[in-house]
């Protein structure tokens, strides 16, 4: 009998395997990628088994919360330039920057109306754009109305979104009159014919690049889904959800 109760107790003492913590990636993406992200993503999930946690905002408040010390994973910018930054800042997991998407510049007007440039020259109401100084697709927006001579004409009626997203958002409500959002966030919403593409070569590529900050928890996975992202076969879904044809793999 003491031999039996000796032997419960020395079981009863072994440790027992921890339950697996569980597996939460953290992203800061983009609001203009979020919804390209999120149709993309349950494929991802059920190959790794991994949940994800977005947050989303315009590249450049994303660059300051990832300065400050924010608890990102991965980091999905809609440019390569505040990718660029923190790694010149040391701040990202060396060799981890890489191009995943090209976006393409839309000038949009619920409604269906045909738009073009002489849109935009005879236009005199406002003029909705994500900020320039924050948001590549502001910056582009930016760029375009520039090489059209109309920057400074348009400048006084620009109704600037903290990005694209909030640009988006302000056209729909009906409060917004026309303006420049990802060609992206139309085709997620199911927009057909109503808006119009700007020639690629008024503004400078839109090159999404993606980064591992260094203070990642989760840096193997962060690495498979950047390696999803980039994967011919996410890529070849992605122009059918708006973007630009071809990344520029070596790019870093």
């Amino acid at each position: 009998m003491a031999y039996r109760l000796t032997a419960l107790l020395l079981i009863l003492c072994l440790p027992f395997p921890a339950p697996a913590a569980e597996c939460r990636l953290r992203v800061a993406v983009a609001a203009s990628f979020r919804p390209a992200l999120e149709s993309l993503l349950p494929e991802f999930q059920r190959r790794h088994d991994c949940g994800v946690q977005l947050s989303s905002g315009s590249s450049g408040v994303l660059y300051q919360q990832l300065v400050h010390g924010a608890p990102y994973d991965l980091f999905l910018s809609a440019d390569r330039l505040r990718p660029e930054l923190l790694e010149r800042q040391g701040l990202l997991v060396p060799g981890s920057r890489a191009s995943y998407a090209r976006g393409l510049l839309a000038l949009w007007a619920p409604g269906g109306a045909a738009l073009s440039a002489d849109t935009l020259r005879r236009w005199r109401g406002r003029v909705v754009i994500a900020d320039p100084e924050l948001a590549p697709f502001g910056a582009a927006a930016r760029e375009a109305l520039s090489h059209l001579g109309l920057w400074s004409q348009l400048r006084p009626r620009l109704a600037r979104a903290a990005n694209a997203g909030q640009a988006y958002l302000l056209l729909e409500s009906g409060h917004g009159g026309i303006g420049f959002v990802a060609a992206s966030q139309l085709r997620a919403a199911g927009r057909g014919g109503d808006y119009w593409l700007l020639p690629e070569n008024w503004y400078p590529p839109i090159e999404h690049q993606l980064a591992i900050p260094a203070s990642s928890r989760r840096r193997a996975m962060a690495e498979s889904l950047s390696s999803y992202l980039r994967s011919p076969a996410v890529q070849r879904r992605l122009v059918q959800l708006g973007y630009g044809r071809g990344i520029d793999r070596g790019s870093r």
